[in-house]
């Protein structure tokens, strides 16, 4: 029972280890140079952080899977919560998948180099991978990545400069290559609805944002690999 009950403790530390929430240091808006400079020096500390415990996670994980061996040998208690903990690894995306999907592809367009306009249309912003991404999950995807980067329940979208700061350390570029792991005619059928993406749908039209999807029968969604942040949440003793 102690091996158990240690299975299922290094088990949770897994699953809700946190790292620092990505911020940057407030500068006056005029500082231009200087704001970019610190967030391009607390990106970068991030990133070392998330590569350190990443490590970590690494070395629990393989401790964990070794006690969970030994403890399924000795016990149908201990096999139960492998199974219990097999669950809960696929279900915070901490498994690989693989299955069929769509693939969205998404690039940033053209710059009409025209003062009067400020939108900045032609750029991808996060809130259009946001936006995305809460589509897909709402027309039953079962597993989505961005760039190779899986998105989980806790997956936050940032401005990082030019780039696009996800899972609190990962910066992404244009060109986006979401991928989503679901059913292929009830994904197509969200991203087809005229009541969904309308803004996004628009600026692709204007500024040849490349908007568009694909099928696939055998896509793959890598692991997690990133840190779990809970700031506010505590466990129930």
């Amino acid at each position: 029972m102690p091996l158990v009950v240690s299975v299922c403790l290094a088990t949770f530390l897994v699953s809700a280890l946190a790292a620092a929430q990505f911020r940057s240091q407030p500068l006056p808006p005029s500082n231009r140079v200087a704001r970019n400079e610190a967030l391009r020096t607390s990106v970068n500390d991030l990133e070392a952080e998330n590569r350190h415990l990443r490590d970590q996670v690494g070395s629990l994980q393989a401790a964990i899977r070794q006690l969970e061996d030994q403890s399924a040998q000795r016990s149908s208690a201990a096999q139960r919560l492998t199974d219990m903990v097999a669950s809960q690894r696929l279900a915070v995306g901490l498994v690989p998948l693989h299955g069929p999907g769509l693939t969205i592809s998404l690039h940033d367009g053209r710059n009409p180099n025209d003062p009067s306009d400020r939108s900045l249309g032609w750029i991808v912003h996060y809130q259009d991978l946001q936006d995305i991404v809460n589509l897909l999950w709402a027309a039953g995807a079962e597993a989505i990545t961005i760039n190779q980067q899986r998105v989980v329940p806790t997956t936050s979208f940032f401005y990082a400069g030019v780039n696009i700061l996800i899972n609190n350390a990962n910066r992404l570029s244009s060109p986006y290559l979401i991928t989503a792991l679901g059913d292929p005619p009830s994904l197509i059928a969200g991203l087809n609805d005229p009541n969904q993406l309308t803004e996004l749908k628009s600026r692709s039209r204007n500024y040849d944002l490349g908007l568009g999807w694909r099928r696939g029968s055998r896509l793959t969604a890598p692991a997690y690999d990133a840190t779990f942040v809970l700031k506010n949440a505590q466990p129930i003793s």
